[in-house]
């Protein structure tokens, strides 16, 4: 599969048709955009694309798909789509690109071999359909360009389509399979376009067929979302509110950047929204646009999540790693920059706030992955065949692609699957495949970072332990007596009153085991206390209060058994904390972990806390 830019994707196309190499071509994901020509402005993919075919030499361009049945180009549609969506650019422009190129189908001689032969037939596939299509890429006296939009309408995923052709249904399925391979065609030079949102949702046939070449229409990066919205501030008047809906330059550049993971259509959208409200483009309308535009998009699969830069220091230990990617991305040495990582460690132990900060730092996207038994209210499965989640799936890798440099964020990987195995061995049957080829694709080496966590790494399903992708491993274990005092100062920064003796309230081996996340818990709790006695900051009796009320939701032993579980699967001491809890401090020595003796501690913990029943 091809992954390009939005105007390099029809390069492809050119390329390999005017190597010979390729006649017929799938194009899919963005399918449904805007996309730019240089002289009509910005047209609807299908319409785009009808244009292309114009402009390759088609003497006769001509769409189908079942709803419309077969469309010929209307060559007045452009000008009635731009000003439907205030797109039409200055009048001295148009006047000046109106005859830089011919009429689309204007070559045809219509009274000949075209003459209207499909205005009286019935959309639905059918003998009479088949018949003059056959005999129209079979002529060669007219250079034919055919695109069938909405092609999971016509072969969706089924697998009855693959049997002895019994309906007109199947003999169209085997007839666009058969104008792949068929030389007379290519001999001839017309082209066949294939556009199909979901490559999941139409038959694997037109996946797997190296006649057919899988070309990905991606969602437009930053220069192609600048141009837009370049195009929309000059094409409206100096005193509009458009204008000033889109504001300076640097205004422009920064809505450019907080529109990633939106497609043109998207960003009309917030555009026309925030002038129809008399307001600047972005903001916090932008954001939950964005964050709505992605679940709904991907299907539910990914959710949007919110990147943050890390403290100014290295004293968390995390940074060192992150700082050092970080820096990787930037000069582009991805010696420096993992395909993946783990975050490994007990419940609470930051492991989402690390990954939000090393998207921050590394300056891209910050996506969560959903897994089957999280996705629920926006599924869509068109063919009603039992992988909604796979099909769903597809759709959202496909978006990763599109929004790269991304970070990829899968919470509690142990459940990935899409029914959770407690056997490690189980879970090569399970794991998405698709998930597993896009992990496994180092083409996303550079703009996908792969971030697992897990608080279970015994339950990992085998892909996250492959060479050369999960090799980087942070170890993510509760703070010491210091850490904890540190922390819970900063939490409790501007919601206290009177003085606080953070060292007395944490600093005692009483409280080893307390997360980040208890921490904040347990500062949220006492600011509650206080709000109910009518006061907006808490005193220390509060905090107490709230600290001696706090039940964790593990037992001490099962946090322990967790953390040695992450411990174990160290590879790197600079990846460990700096300071650690004797619990675990007994197992390392300098840069040594002994996991042997930490083999040993699980197999006693196993059996107490009844893990081996």
């Amino acid at each position: 599969m091809l992954h390009i830019g939005e105007k390099m994707f029809w390069d492809e196309v050119k390329r390999h048709y005017d190597a010979g190499s390729a006649h017929q071509f799938l194009l899919h994901f963005n399918v449904n955009d805007l996309l730019y020509d240089d002289v009509y402005g910005y047209l609807p993919a299908v319409d785009y694309l009808m244009e292309q075919l114009n402009v390759l030499g088609c003497d006769l361009v001509l769409g189908y798909n079942t709803s419309q049945g077969i469309r010929l180009p209307n060559v007045g549609r452009w000008r009635n789509r731009q000003r439907m969506l205030q797109l039409i650019p200055p009048e001295k422009q148009e006047a000046e690109k109106q005859n830089e190129r011919r009429r689309i189908n204007s070559n045809v001689a219509f009274d000949e071999v075209q003459k209207d032969p499909f205005i009286n037939i019935d959309p639905s596939p059918s003998k009479d359909l088949r018949e003059k299509l056959n005999n129209l890429l079979g002529q060669g006296r007219t250079k034919i360009g055919f695109v069938i939009n909405f092609l999971e309408q016509l072969v969706p995923n089924d697998p009855s389509l693959g049997n002895v052709a019994r309906d007109e249904s199947q003999l169209f399925f085997n007839q666009i399979q058969n104008w792949a391979s068929d030389l007379n065609i290519r001999r001839h030079k017309h082209v066949i376009l294939l556009v199909t949102h979901n490559t999941f949702d139409i038959h694997p046939n037109f996946t797997v067929n190296p006649e057919i070449p899988m070309i990905e229409i991606p969602f437009p990066d930053h220069a192609e979302r600048l141009k837009f919205i370049e195009y929309l501030h000059d094409s409206s008047e100096d005193a509009s509110q458009m204008r000033k809906t889109l504001g300076n330059n640097r205004e422009r550049e920064g809505l450019a950047s907080e529109t990633v993971g939106l497609n043109l259509f998207g960003i009309h959208d917030v555009v026309q929204q925030a002038e129809s409200a008399q307001q600047r483009a972005g903001g916090e309308p932008l954001v939950t646009y964005r964050r709505e535009s992605i679940k709904t998009f991907s299907h539910g699969v990914l959710e949007l999540g919110e990147t943050q830069r890390g403290p100014s220091d290295d004293g968390w230990y995390v940074m060192r790693t992150i700082r050092d990617i970080a820096d990787g991305m930037k000069d582009q040495d991805l010696r420096r920059v993992p395909r993946g990582m783990l975050l490994l460690g007990p419940p609470g132990t930051s492991k989402a706030y690390a990954a939000r900060v090393l998207a921050g730092e590394a300056n891209m996207t910050l996506v969560q992955l959903r897994y089957a038994n999280q996705v629920g209210e926006v599924t869509i499965n068109i063919n009603e065949n039992g992988n909604t989640y796979e099909r769903n799936l597809n759709a959202g890798l496909s978006f990763i692609r599109g929004i790269a440099p991304t970070v990829v964020f899968m919470d509690e990987i142990e459940q990935a699957s899409p029914h959770t195995v407690m056997n490690p061995d189980d879970h090569d049957q399970t794991f998405p495949r698709a998930l597993v080829n896009a992990i496994n694709d180092p083409s996303l080496h550079g703009s996908v970072i792969w971030v697992g966590a897990s608080q279970r790494p015994d339950l990992i399903p085998p892909i996250f332990r492959r060479y050369g992708i999960f090799d980087t491993k942070l170890i993510m274990l509760p703070p010491t007596a210091g850490g904890r005092v540190a922390i819970l100062r900063i939490f409790c920064q501007g919601q206290t009153s009177g003085n606080i003796n953070f060292q007395a309230l944490v600093g005692g081996s009483e409280m080893d085991g307390l997360t980040w996340r208890d921490l904040f818990l347990i500062v949220q709790r006492a600011n509650n206390i206080a709000r109910r006695g009518g006061r907006g900051t808490f005193t220390e009796g509060e905090l107490r209060q709230a600290l001696n009320d706090f039940i964790p939701d593990y037992s001490r032993e099962m946090q322990i058994f967790m953390g040695l579980l992450a411990l174990r699967e160290a590879n790197s001491r600079i990846m460990v904390p700096d300071g650690l809890l004797p619990e675990y401090q007994e197992f390392v020595e300098g840069n040594r972990i002994d996991k042997t003796s930490i083999n040993k501690r699980l197999m006693e913990l196993s059996d107490q806390l009844g893990l081996n029943d």
